[in-house]
């Protein structure tokens, strides 16, 4: 989303604030775009998701996963729409902020860019704020005055933890991240013991779908996990390792919206689809998503599937597979096997 950096921008383009120059140091939390990066000298960037990170290690930049060391004279921030992600995000920009430096952060108004100001507020900082592209801009500069009790707590609330009273790992930004999907429930119950082989989790999260399919199958040979996440591949990794320490288990970071990503082949492949983006409906992904799966199973290879019961998949599925069956439909929700031809 272009416009999001552009409004991330406006502030130095309006003459609000002098811009950072090249030489100094930039940290970019949930970095994208990398035209506006072209200019500076070695920017540290954050970004977990891989079409947002494919365009900047093509650009030539390194993107990282990991929280940086060190004090930042300008911090740019993406919060994005949950909550804790964005409290966590905003904590650790002021962390890493140097005194004197300056914050920014930007969002649309229908994905928390309305709530950042007060965000900032609570921080302790003085924001000011604008408007441009539907979207908001908040920028503050960092004084020793900062809340630092409720920094390192909104930074602890977004660090991994333990959820459903286990010991399983997640952590918030991951998709329903405490908690157990409604539709993958659906689809947990209506997977077969004699699932064998090489079997791949589109979308993996973290792991609830192959936590079941273990569950029910001993004779799952090799698993694969792929998420659009880096984070959601190494926390399912380590899911399920804690519990099968001797399966062979493989990670894929990628877009499996993409043409020409081709996994596999796999024995079968479990399915709960994404179909946003961003606040808005896009059956497409969904769909791009299940074509990735059809050229990615062996011949007679099978995927269980589930989504919502009102999304146009079922025209898909019929042009892609030979058979596909309905095995549950409840609570809004279809699950369906479907057997490659």
């Amino acid at each position: 989303m272009d416009y999001i950096t552009e409004t991330l921008l406006f502030p130095y383009r309006k003459g609000l604030i002098e811009g950072p120059i090249p030489e100094s140091r930039l940290l970019f939390l949930n970095a994208e775009n990398p035209t506006i990066l072209k200019e500076f000298f070695a920017p540290v960037l954050v970004q977990h998701r891989y079409d947002k990170a494919k365009p900047l290690i093509e650009a030539g930049f390194k993107v990282t996963s990991d929280s940086p060391d060190g004090k930042f004279n300008t911090v740019w921030v993406l919060p994005g729409k949950d909550m804790t992600e964005a409290q966590y995000l905003l904590a650790q920009a002021v962390r890493s902020a140097a005194e004197g430096g300056t914050i920014l952060a930007a969002a649309p108004n229908d994905a928390g860019g309305k709530r950042l100001e007060g965000l900032f507020e609570e921080l302790g900082l003085s924001p000011h704020a604008e408007s441009k592209h539907k979207a908001r801009v908040v920028f503050a500069s960092v004084d020793s005055g900062w809340n630092r009790a409720l920094a390192e707590s909104w930074f602890a609330q977004g660090q991994e933890q333990h959820i459903l009273n286990s010991d399983i790992l997640s952590r918030p930004g991951l998709h329903g991240w405490n908690k157990v999907d409604t539709g993958s429930a659906l689809l947990a119950r209506h997977l077969p013991p004699d699932l064998n082989g090489s079997i791949a989790d589109f979308g993996c999260g973290w792991g609830y779908l192959s936590l079941q399919a273990l569950a029910v199958s001993k004779n799952i040979k090799r698993l694969t996990l792929v998420d659009i996440d880096a984070r959601a591949v190494d926390i399912a990794r380590r899911n399920v390792r804690s519990q099968h320490p001797d399966l062979p288990v493989d990670t894929l970071w990628t877009d499996l919206t993409h043409p020409d990503v081709k996994p596999g082949p796999f024995d079968a492949i479990l399915l709960n689809p994404p179909f946003h983006d961003g606040t808005h409906a896009l059956p497409a992904i969904g769909q791009a998503i299940i074509t990735t799966a059809a050229r990615s199973l062996k011949p007679d290879g099978r995927l269980y599937l589930v989504a919502n019961r009102h999304l146009p998949y079922e025209k898909t599925l019929g042009a892609l597979f030979g058979r596909v069956d309905v095995l549950g439909d409840e609570d809004g929700f279809k699950a369906f096997v479907c057997v490659k031809r």
